[in-house]
């Protein structure tokens, strides 16, 4: 029973530190949901322990087996919607791209602006559709597009990126005017 408490209250505080505002509520939530499960549960456990060690004590009720069957139930559900919050609040800080620090490695080539011709051989990427910037871009990754003789420059300058990243980054590059 100890370690079923240390567990939640350890998996609470890690899900805890890396949320927002509305996904910490949801947490925070069911955390006390699950604190007070498992002090119901313990609650129980003392009193069957107590009627255990008088012999002449009456057995446990069906309903205190019922109340920790039921306690286990809701700690699963617990367990299970803070995982899901977890992944939720992981999605949510992938899709938050910082795409103007993303273009700044884009920048030393292309400007500021991206209305710089790249080492002098490119055209401008300012304004171009996000379409066009995202194939470019994709193509450039997979290594399939070596434009102005800039593939292997280029390759390496997407690498690393996600493809949220990089929608990200031809949203910007598309507003840039």
């Amino acid at each position: 029973m100890k370690k079923l408490t240390i567990l939640s209250l350890v998996a609470a505080a890690l899900i805890l530190g890396g949320c927002n505002k509305k996904e910490e509520n949801v947490a925070k939530s069911a955390a006390t949901s699950s604190i007070e499960a498992v002090s119901s549960s313990a609650h129980s456990a003392s009193s069957a322990a107590i009627q255990e060690a008088l012999p002449g004590a009456p057995l446990p009720s069906s309903k205190a087996a019922s109340s920790v069957s039921s306690v286990q139930t809701t700690q699963e559900s617990a367990t299970k919607e803070i995982a899901s919050k977890k992944e939720e609040a992981k999605s949510g800080a992938a899709e938050a791209v910082d795409a103007k620090t993303l273009f700044a490695k884009c920048a030393a080539c292309h400007g500021a602006d991206g209305k710089r011709k790249a080492l002098g051989k490119s055209a401008p990427i300012a304004g171009m559709p996000k379409d066009e910037v995202l194939k470019k871009l994709e193509g450039y990754q997979a290594g399939t597009l070596n434009q102005y003789g800039m593939g292997a420059l280029m390759k390496a300058q997407v690498a690393g990126l996600s493809k949220a990243q990089l929608e990200a980054l031809a949203e910007y590059i598309s507003s840039l005017k």
